[in-house]
């Protein structure tokens, strides 16, 4: 990747695949508590799902974080099989970076030179979380479908501010089958049957 100062340069981003092998998964603060106040939340969890059982299949690290549990609730109890394998912390700071999450992403993911994002709140945890990668000279992923707020419009402004600072903003099924790279990898028939039980995720249409 070709950076000016510490961040990517945004087209060399766009323009490069996904490579299982440099990608890792964050999960951001998905938890039960939210799950009545954001918006298109069953398309944030299932598609969410989605990417962490890709990510498991295609032997990617997961990093999943929690904001303050002990009153905000754990995971949702749909992703808690891809949470018991993956890396989990809890936080107070908005940002995913803590100095644990940090630590785990310079020694058990090193490899990982590219990050996809899914959770909420868009404008807050997800794109401080986006903004700090990237400031760190990492590719950053938001998948659309699967990070969400509890207004449209943080989500919408959130989607393009992190996009003006270099993320590409995609959706979980071109995430996903851009890691995959052929219909013949033997994940793909099974990973491609999920895509038609997406449920509405707001996008381009009425909220």
């Amino acid at each position: 990747i070709i950076c000016s100062g510490p961040f990517p340069n945004p087209a060399m981003m766009a323009t490069r695949l996904l490579k299982a092998s440099r990608t890792g998964v964050l999960c951001c603060d998905i938890q039960e508590r939210f799950r009545k106040a954001i918006q298109h939340m069953d398309s944030v969890i299932v598609c969410s799902e989605w990417m962490m059982k890709a990510a498991t299949e295609l032997k990617m690290p997961i990093i999943v974080t929690e904001q303050y549990p002990k009153g905000l609730g754990e995971t949702v109890g749909e992703l808690q099989d891809y949470v018991k394998n993956s890396h989990k912390f809890e936080k107070t700071q908005f940002s995913m970076l803590t100095a644990e999450v940090k630590d785990c992403m310079e020694k058990k993911c090193s490899s990982c030179d590219t990050w996809i994002i899914v959770g909420i709140e868009s404008h807050v945890c997800v794109q401080q979380t986006a903004l700090g990668l990237l400031k760190e000279g990492k590719s950053v992923y938001v998948l659309a479908d699967a990070v969400s707020s509890q207004t449209r419009w943080d989500r919408e402004i959130a989607l393009d501010r992190m996009r003006q600072a270099g993320a590409v903003v995609t959706t979980t099924e071109s995430c996903i089958f851009e890691l995959l790279g052929d219909f013949k990898h033997p994940s793909a028939k099974g990973l491609s049957k999920r895509s038609g039980l997406r449920p509405p995720a707001g996008l381009g249409g009425p909220s």
